[in-house]
């Protein structure tokens, strides 16, 4: 990268870390020339802060280069379309793998703690959704993320993991081995912030809007009130995408937010995938292109689901 954009990027990371807006700063030195030329009228802090940064950018740039990590900045050809669109997409996107532009992309999103029915629901969804081929989008969490993924993966989809730190590793720990055969299956790691940067709170509903923005579509499947997968549903509303929300008991903190996605009109109610393919105008392939199993609980579950159903 230029000096220029190590600069501009430089920046955009101060303002997301300090919680801060340069504007001042950017109006009087809007480029790494003119900085040099103002630093003098420059407040001292702010000159070391903006130096050291810069200088962590070029770095991070000669370790992206090592590492086979790619650069998209915001306007490029190679930046994701349906990101780009969204009011408040990242300057920039560092990518490992194969990251490109997919006719179809689904976010599946959950809870952390799933229950073994929202495993299975997980599974079953990406299962009978891969007929229309969707790229799985997710964020590599444990439980339903994960499953996504792992379904996808069985299904032969692509999949993507957007993470909420560096990528010079994939947290968390446990699911290293399933992002490795994410990149070998030829999906990629997706992240916003540079190399070496760990992971931090703050950053995961800011992740939570990419995973949101890459995707024509968000399903949620067990979701708390407060949960990240609650805040990418809303996230994905407010872009205009299509959400749906698998139902669950009441008295589940895990459906609660799925139920409540629904009762604000959020979410439309999820019960069958057909139903999502509908709704998002995906045709897909007859029944007897299937050639995938997922084995004997999922299967009973299937026919179980698949079995007309009385109300006593």
């Amino acid at each position: 990268m230029n000096d220029d954009l190590n600069y501009r990027l430089a920046l955009d990371r101060i303002e997301r870390t300090h919680r801060q807006k340069l504007t001042w700063l950017r109006q009087l030195a809007p480029n790494w020339s003119e900085f040099e030329s103002a630093s003098a009228r420059i407040p001292g802090q702010w000159t070391k802060v903006v130096l050291q940064t810069v200088h962590e950018m070029q770095r991070a740039d000669e370790q992206h280069r090592t590492h086979g990590i790619q650069t998209l900045v915001l306007g490029s050809p190679e930046y994701p379309r349906r990101l780009a669109e969204i009011p408040d997409p990242p300057p920039v996107l560092y990518v490992k793998g194969q990251l490109r532009e997919e006719p179809r992309c689904l976010a599946v999103v959950g809870t952390r703690n799933p229950s073994p029915d929202g495993l299975l629901m997980a599974e079953y969804w990406v299962h009978e959704l891969a007929l229309a081929q969707p790229c799985i989008v997710s964020g590599l969490a444990l439980g339903i993320d994960a499953a996504a993924h792992e379904e996808a993966l069985r299904s032969g989809l692509t999949t993507w993991a957007v993470l909420a730190h560096g990528l010079e590793t994939a947290h968390p720990g446990r699911n290293a081995r399933l992002a490795e055969r994410i990149l070998l299956e030829g999906g990629a790691w997706i992240s916003e912030w540079p190399f070496g940067t760990p992971p931090r709170a703050e950053f995961f509903p800011r992740r939570n809007r990419i995973i949101a923005g890459l995707s024509d579509g968000v399903l949620v499947i067990e979701a708390s009130m407060k949960s990240g997968a609650s805040i990418t549903a809303k996230v994905a509303h407010g872009y205009h995408r299509s959400v749906y929300a698998l139902p669950g008991r009441i008295s589940d903190v895990h459906s609660q937010g799925c139920l409540s996605l629904v009762a604000d009109h959020i979410a439309e109610l999820a019960l069958h995938p057909a139903q999502l393919l509908d709704g998002m105008n995906w045709d897909s392939a007859p029944s007897a292109q299937r050639t995938h199993r997922m084995g004997p609980a999922a299967d009973a579950l299937l026919d179980l689901l698949s079995s007309p159903m009385r109300v006593e």
